[in-house]
């Protein structure tokens, strides 16, 4: 779990809600090393224990251990040398020469994040990292060249279980070489040549000591695929796929597959199944390899007890003007036609406002924002980043948009159609022929089409009654499409559970 979070970890968030929710025992499991993690969940409002992180596991860190204080008094610094204290970090000098600093965790005042120590010629040679739990987690050593070398993680004692090597000629490309997991001699040593190793062992280890069958669910393909395939211990095995399964946005039948998935896709009889979004992606990868096991169930659900039976008391209202989009600020989501299509918009409506829900590459939301200036539409398009109360913020819309070029199936889309919103949409693989019907809950449009998308969202904004029937079509479609019981069925079924 990040502080921001693709569509990846809330479908992994969704399902895992829905598995409490009909009383289904299910944790996530996590590889990368987190210190903010408690607070990340705690943010989320999801319990530690829903939560297993692979290097907690090898920590002993207890997964209800809860968010501890350390301040920069409690560091025991250098009491001859002079200690300057200002709002992100404490200085450690003796005369000219500084010797350490110490750095805070992020909006907080003085709650150690990390220690650095730094060598007669201030190069900066070995850092602690301390947990927001309020121990110091691991040690990192650095060459005089300033790159990592080395890691050191401990348990709650300091006593050292992970050491991991680094190989690499620059800042951006240092990667493990050599990963150790300590065990109580040299002997008992096991070791791995990278992060993949160590979390194949991980999930083996949580197989061997579960009682009952153990069922892992692979979210995320760079992170998950080749761990499955090379565990040792019995257990069932799914793979999620989450985006498009071609390279390219190209020919699903012909195109070469995602480089992650390759690994899956070389014989899928071993793979217990495959899960995917949407009926077409599903009928795609069957076409392409029929002996694979492939279900479509959907990422979002729905209890149709508790939504809104009139689409008007959801969102819509006769003056709302403001359009939203959820999602990736990527150049494949091509959101300069949905810029430009709202300049085309103002010909004939004006005061409609465009926002943008998300996060990612900064260089192309850059050149959005001077697309938006030269447009003269900059006061009408607001990057709204990422934000963890989506779920109220679709209630103040009248429309989602979405010009991608490709996807795995979007969960705004159907987030948005539970909120009584209709979407309008290019035809793109995967999720907007499966989801919309066109000229009932929302539009489809050609892809690049961005003069057809102009004049369709005109005919939303100037036709209210049809822009609220539209909105209670989309509310009826997901109440039966997404109805949390059928879905957790499906779950069922294809699990074994």
């Amino acid at each position: 779990m990040l502080q921001k979070n693709s569509s990846v970890e809330h479908a992994a968030i969704k399902r895992l809600a829905l598995f409490k929710r009909f009383k289904q025992p299910a944790v996530i499991l996590t590889r990368d090393f987190d210190r903010l993690s408690v607070r990340t969940l705690k943010k989320m409002n999801i319990a530690s224990t829903d939560v297993l992180n692979m290097f907690d596991y090898f920590q002993h860190i207890p997964s209800d251990m809860p968010e501890k204080s350390v301040l920069n008094d409690e560091m025991n610094l250098p009491t001859l040398d002079e200690v300057s204290v200002d709002a992100n970090q404490s200085q450690v000098t003796d005369g000219d020469r500084l010797r350490r600093q110490v750095g805070y965790i992020p909006e907080t005042y003085g709650r150690v994040f990390y220690q650095n120590y730094l060598d007669d010629q201030g190069n900066e040679v070995e850092r602690d990292l301390w947990d927001a739990r309020g121990f110091r987690s691991a040690t990192q050593y650095f060459g005089r060249d300033g790159l990592l070398t080395f890691e050191r993680y401990y348990d709650l004692h300091g006593k050292t279980v992970i050491e991991i090597y680094y190989l690499g000629n620059k800042a951006d490309n240092m990667r493990p070489s050599r990963v150790v997991l300590k065990g109580e001699s040299i002997l008992k040593d096991r070791e791995f040549d990278d992060l993949d190793g160590l979390f194949t062992y991980f999930l083996d280890k949580l197989a061997d000591a579960d009682p009952g069958e153990t069922i892992f669910i692979s979210d995320r393909p760079g992170v998950g695929v080749l761990p499955l395939k090379n565990m040792q211990q019995p257990a069932k095995k799914f793979i999620y796929i989450p985006i498009n399964h071609v390279m390219n946005n190209g020919n699903p039948q012909t195109d070469p597959l995602d480089g992650f998935l390759k690994p899956a896709f070389a014989d899928p009889t071993k793979t217990d199944g495959f899960i995917v979004q949407t009926p077409s992606q599903r009928d795609a990868i069957v076409k392409r390899f029929p002996t694979a096991k492939v279900t479509a169930i959907p990422a979002v659900t729905v209890d149709p007890n508790e939504l809104p039976h009139d689409a008007s008391k959801a969102t819509i209202s006769p003056d709302n003007k403001k359009l939203m989009y959820v999602g990736r600020i990527a150049e494949e989501r091509q959101l300069d036609q949905m810029i430009r299509a709202l300049d085309l918009v103002n010909n004939k409506v004006a005061g409609v406002e465009l926002d943008l829900y998300g996060y990612g590459d900064p260089d192309y939301q850059k050149k959005l924002e001077n697309l938006a200036k030269d447009l003269k539409v900059d006061k009408q398009v607001h990057f709204k980043d990422y934000v963890t109360d989506l779920d109220k913020r679709y209630g103040q819309y009248t429309m989602l948009l979405d010009t991608a070029a490709t996807d795995g199936g979007p969960l705004s889309l159907l987030e948005a159609q539970a909120h009584g919103l209709p979407v309008i949409s290019y035809r793109f693989h995967y999720g907007p022929s499966d989801e919309i019907a066109n000229k009932e809950d929302g539009y489809l449009v050609a892809k690049n089409d961005l003069a057809i998308m102009a004049n369709l969202i005109v005919d939303l904004l100037q036709q209210p009654e049809k822009r609220a029937e539209f909105g209670k079509k989309a509310l009826e479609n997901v109440s039966h499409r997404l109805d949390e019981a059928k879905v957790y069925k499906q779950w069922q079924q294809v699990l074994g559970l």
